[in-house]
Parts: structure tokens; sequence; C-alpha cells
């Protein structure tokens, strides 16, 4: 495709591609309104163990004893990085900074992350603990000020939080020791009094080793109907499991028998051993317990699709599962018999140790032993987390739980959404699907636009380009060649001038017809301005109205209609009774006259055939225009008696076949095409259009000057001799 057809193209398109561009920009402006371009900076923050594995705000009595890997459940990571995204914090921090901010909206400039391991790619739950907290601010010095004081502020006020907690739970510890040690004392001075109360000092071994071993027994006892209530739960829990189970299973033959299915009831019997001893132990909703059911579905499932592959007979057999569950059941049964027979052993050995002691007596001195050594043992107990929680105490006050590992010192940026790039890439877009519909929609665009759609649909030459007039009437262009002779328009029926006196020179084409195929083609604007373009020319020329059913010429040059055509074919008049001047030298008129019954039948009879033969000697030229060809017969007719026939199709029109149909009717009536005049073309594909304006910029604006009436003149001035 040429430049200049593009060009055109564009020209003809541009309200399309201008509103593609329109609706781009207005579509990117309204989907970036609330997004900005902003700078980001970023601290990187390290929790020290005592912040990952001790809860904020702890329980005072919690226990601190265990390594991290113990306590890993304990993570706080979680609860810091939300402590980070808190209200309070921001408060904190817009006070610290001197910013005009409001809290939430700087939280939602905040992104907290851990920093991830770069050796861990690939793999799950292996990031580091290292804090990284980033800011986006539309301003990169202030994001690298607010970032910086936010981290300083957090580790600050953790500090705080950690300082406040270990000194509450060690004024916790040291209350709760105190009173510890008051009832130690308490016990001791009771179990002293007692002792001398009754005079047992002497024998406060011997007694005292009496009860020390019915302790044992008692708590031996204990601990073995505990072991014989276990078992008998685990049995229980077998014993539903085998009521639910069953002993035999279908099997589908050449399935069972695989390795693959064996290795999954193998797994599945151990996982069903495992189920029902977590849960002697525990409740259906322990994680252990869930774990264990959702890995039996897991297992089950595959092994029902091992199952399925092979389809073939059913059998049953016994079921490993069950089988498995009756050797743990025997199992159990046998340590509960055994624990069983441990239990009464151990009662027997309890009843034999108390009869040991003295009643009365000996059991208030065991008691009072018992109680003085629980509290031994629990003042003991608070005295070891009493000197482990001053030393935590210590740890927070000497370093802090939070160290700024890296600070911020620039923003990166600018990032996010770049408004100016976005719009030259959409206008450029835009630009590019615009133009794609324009090309596509010329190119399904089938009306005539241009001389090659012409001659490519008649297979006819095209004589002339007429640029369209625009808002002007039809009336005006009819005479603008006269009116406003240094116009562009008038400039292109100059060159239909020159094309008509350069194909007729040297012949014997005098009599001219302007031909068209439907109404509203600019025929009879053609004929005036030919008409005045070639009398401007020094050339004698007459005009003939033969549409006699809706005449104009006598209306575009202002004359009389009384007579004309129609009185001359009816011999009502002579020839040159009806042949009137106009105010345009060497231009004259024959007006349709009055409309009659048969306008085909006269245009085709031998008087018009007389007619033309006069005119022929009265002028250089004579110019007829003629109604529809199309809706009347009459055009046909009368190219017949003619010497050139003109066609006249109007742009910017998809043709219907009515042009094809009146170049054949003229081809059967052995008519002489002389051409096509292409009418009201777009100014901006006619190039003698394009450029007049270079050498007359003023005559856009310039309005035609009117022509006068000559009513009445009606006289043929005499022939001049042929050029």
């Amino acid at each position: 495709m040429k430049f200049w057809e593009l060009y055109r193209i564009i020209s003809r398109r541009k309200w399309l591609v201008l509103g593609m561009v329109a609706i781009t920009i207005v579509a990117i402006y309204l989907a970036t309104l609330n997004d900005q371009q902003y700078y980001q900076a970023t601290v990187q923050i390290m929790p020290s163990d005592t912040a990952l594995f001790r809860p904020i705000m702890s329980s005072p009595v919690q226990s601190t004893t265990g390594t991290p890997e113990e306590r890993k459940s304990d993570n706080q990571l979680p609860n810091l990085m939300s402590l980070l995204k808190s209200r309070g914090l921001a408060e904190r921090t817009i006070q610290a900074a001197g910013i005009k901010e409001d809290p939430n909206k700087l939280l939602k400039k905040i992104e907290v992350s851990t920093l991830p391991n770069p050796g861990a790619r690939g793999h799950e739950d292996l990031g580091t603990d290292i804090i990284q907290v980033k800011l986006n601010d539309s301003d990169p010095q202030r994001a690298v000020n607010t970032i910086n004081c936010l981290a300083h502020v957090f580790a600050n006020f953790y500090q705080e939080i950690s300082h406040q907690e270990a000194a509450d739970n060690r004024n916790f510890l040291e209350s709760e020791l105190a009173r510890a040690n008051r009832n130690l004392s308490e016990a001791a001075e009771n179990l002293r009094g007692f002792k001398e109360s009754n005079g047992m000092a002497a024998t406060a071994d011997a007694s005292s080793s009496a009860v020390a071993g019915l302790r044992q027994a008692t708590s031996d006892s204990d601990a073995a109907n505990a072991a014989l209530a276990e078992a008998q739960a685990k049995l229980s829990q077998i014993d539903g499991a085998l009521r639910r189970v069953g002993p035999t299973r279908r099997v589908i033959e050449g399935t069972s028998n695989t390795p693959m299915a064996q290795q999954m009831e193998t797994q599945l019997a151990d996982l069903t051993r495992q189920l029902n001893d977590a849960r002697s132990k525990y409740e259906d909703t322990h994680p252990q317990v869930i774990a264990l059911k959702e890995s039996i579905d897991q297992v089950q499932g595959k092994l029902q699709l091992e199952k399925g592959k092979i389809s073939s007979h059913v059998t049953l057999v016994r079921d490993p599962v069950y089988d498995s569950l009756l050797a743990e059941r025997a199992r159990l049964a046998y340590e509960r018999n055994g624990l069983a027979a441990k239990a009464g052993q151990l009662a027997g050995a309890v009843g034999r140790a108390a009869s040991a002691l003295r009643p009365g007596r000996d059991v208030t001195l065991a008691r009072m032993q018992n109680e003085f050594e629980t509290a031994q043992k629990t003042y003991n107990d608070l005295q070891t987390q009493l000197n482990q929680a001053r030393i935590n105490e210590k740890e927070t006050t000497a370093t802090g739980a939070m160290r700024i590992v890296d600070e911020a010192t620039s923003a990166e940026g600018p990032m996010g959404v770049n408004k100016m790039a976005y719009f030259f890439m959409g206008t450029l877009l835009s630009l590019i699907v615009g133009l794609g519909m324009a090309i596509t929609l010329e190119s399904l665009d089938n009306s005539i636009k241009a001389n090659v759609d012409v001659e490519r649909l008649l297979s006819l030459p095209v004589t002339a380009l007429i640029p369209s007039g625009g808002s002007i009437t039809n009336t005006a262009l009819s005479r603008i060649t006269y009116t406003d002779p240094l116009s562009p328009i008038a400039e292109a029926y100059r060159f239909l001038r020159t094309d008509l006196l350069l194909s007729t020179e040297g012949t014997n084409i005098r009599t001219i017809m302007v031909a068209t195929a439907k109404p509203g083609q600019g025929g009879t604007v053609t004929v005036c301005n030919l008409g005045v373009s070639l009398a401007m020319d020094g050339k004698r020329v007459i005009l003939v109205d033969a549409d006699m059913r809706r005449p104009c010429l006598h209306r575009t040059f202002k004359v009389e209609n009384e007579v004309g055509l129609s009185n001359a074919l009816c011999n009502e008049k002579d020839f040159d009774e009806v042949v009137l001047s106009t105010e345009i030298d060497n231009l004259f008129i024959i007006p349709a006259g009055p409309t009659p019954s048969n306008p085909s039948e006269l245009l085709g009879s031998s008087r018009m055939r007389a007619l033309m033969d006069w005119l022929s000697d009265q002028a250089d030229y004579v110019l007829i225009d003629t109604p529809s060809a199309v809706a009347f017969t009459d055009a046909v007719v009368l190219s017949r008696i003619v010497d050139g026939v003109v066609m006249v199709v109007r742009a910017q029109q998809v043709p219907r076949g009515a042009e094809l149909q009146v170049r054949e009717l003229l081809n059967k009536a052995k008519a002489n095409i002389l051409g096509v005049v292409l009418n009201d073309v777009e100014p901006d594909t006619v190039d003698s259009y394009y450029y007049h304006s270079h050498y007359y910029p003023d005559m856009a604006n310039k309005k035609p000057k009117p022509l006068k009436s000559l009513t009445g003149v009606k006289h043929l001035p005499p022939t001049v001799e042929q050029d």
C-alpha cells in the first residue's frame, strides 16, 4: 500500500482512529486513577532466640527449660510480624518521625515478610527468621526516614515489652517463692512439733522408714493400676475395631497378592494399630489421632486404586488387618493379665506396709512428712525458676531482643505504574489498532471512491474527478464555473473540458448527452458547468434540457420555461424560437418546456433528429441533460441520435448494478461512450484540489457571485464559423 493511499485512508477514517485513541486514553486514565509511582525502602530485623521462642506477654510460670528445637512450636515470628503491622506501632512511628500521616494509610504502605533462604529453592518452610520490612512512598527520602524510624521504634517497643515481661515474671516468682517458703517453714515446724510432742525423736528413723515404705508401695501400686487401666482401654479400642473390620474381606483375584497391594495392606494394618494405641491415650481431636486417620484414608485410597487396575472374580479371604488386630489384642490381654497380677501383689505390699505403721500417730506422721516433702519440692522448683527469670531480665536489659541488621540507605524506584509510559504505549497501540480497523473497513467498503473503482466496475475511462462541494447547494454548484472560476471545483470542470476537447479533436462529435444511472448523481450540474467552461473557452455551446419530466436548467440560468423542447418537438414552435441566450457569452439554452405526455416518443422522433442536425450547425457543442437511464428510456433512446455519451457516477455510494445496467443498455444502443465523470469525490483524494490551496489559499471562504436573470431573452445570435 502506497503512503498516499494510507494517508487518504487515515484522513477518511480519522474519527475512527481518534475515537480509538480517546477511548484508550480514558480507559488508561480510569484504570490508573488511584495508582501512583512510588519508591520502596527496606530494612531487615533479626529477632533474638529469646524473642523467637518466648511468647510476648507469656505466663510468668511458663517453663523456660528445653532447647530451641524442643520449643520450636512456640516460635513467635508470626506474632512479631503482626506487631510490625499494628496501629499502635504506626502511631508511635508517625510521632517519632514527625510526619503527618494517617496510621491506617501508613499501614497500607508497609509490607512485612521473612527473608527467603537463598539455598532453599524447591523446599518449603526453609526460610530465615530475619524479618524484612518494606515501605512504599512517593517521596524516596521520606520512605527511607520513615522505615528506619519504624525499625527503631519497633526494637525499642519490643525491648520495653520484654523488660516489663521479665520484671513481672521475676516479681511473680518472688512472691510465689515467699509463699512457698512460708508453707515449707510451717510444714517443717508442724512435723518437728508433732515428733516432740509424741516423743518420736528416738524412733524417728524406724518410723520414717516405715512411712517411706508405705509411700513407695502406694506409688508403685498406683503406677501398676494406671498401666492396667491403659491396657484395658487399648483392649476396648481393639475390640471396637475388630467389630468394624470383620474377619474376612473381598479380594479381587490377581491383585491382592501383588507386592504393591501387600505392602499397602501391611502399612494399613500398622497404621490401624497405631491409631488404636493413640485413641487409648488421647481424644479424637488430638493432632496425632487426626494425622493417623488421614494417613489411613490415603493408604486406603491408594489400595482401592491398586485393586481397581485389574478386574476379575471376587473371593473372601482372611483380612490381614483383622488378624493384626487379633495379634495385638492377644498381646495386650497378656500384658493386662500381667499388670493385674502385679497390681494385686502391690496392693498386698501396700497392706503390709500400712500394717507396719501404728494407727493414728504413724498415719499422721506420714501425712505431715508428705506435706513437708511436697512443700520442699515446690520451694526448690520456684527457686530454680526465679534464678532463670533473673538471668532473663539481665539479658533483656543488657542486650536488645531485636537487632536491626540492615538499615535503609536509599529507596528503590520509581516503581509501580508509569502513567506516561502507559499513555504512550496505549496511544501507540490504539493508533495501530485504529489504523488496522480503518484499513479493514476500507477493504470491506465496496463503495465507489476513486477512478480505479469506476474503471474496475464499468471498464470505462474516467475523464474527470469532481470534488465534493460540501455545503454548497446544487443550484450554486451548477454555475460555480462561472460564479467562482478560481475555485478548485471549477478547475476540475475545466479538466473535464480539456479532456473532452482533446478526445473530440479532429472528429465530428458535436452533440454530447450526459447520462446517469440513478437520480441525484449530479448529471445536471455536470452539464451546466461543462457548458459554462466550454463557453468561457470561446466555444459556442447550446444546452438542451431533455429531462422533460423534471426540468432544472431554466432555474439554474434563470430563464422562462413557458416554451422549450417539447414545443419544438410537437411542431408548435420553430427551432430558433426555443433557443434562449444566457448571461454567459456563447452559452445558450433550450429549456424543457411544458411537460408532454410522451417524452420518450418525442425524443426518439424524426423531429428530434432534425433538431440535433440543426443544432450541430448552430453551435460548436450541444450538451443534452437527460433523466435517469434506469428509471426511463429517454436517455437510451436519445443516445442513438447523439455523437457521444458521458456517464456521470456519484462517489461514496455502493454500486447496486444500475451503472452496469446503463452501460449495457448504451452498448446495445450502439452509443459512443466517451468516458465517465466521477462526481462528489472526497476532496483530499483529488490532486488538483489538494494542490490548489498552495496557489489560492483564500479561495475556500469565497462565496460565488449571483447570476442575473435573463427572463424574456429569446433570440439566437447569428451562427459563427466553426473552429
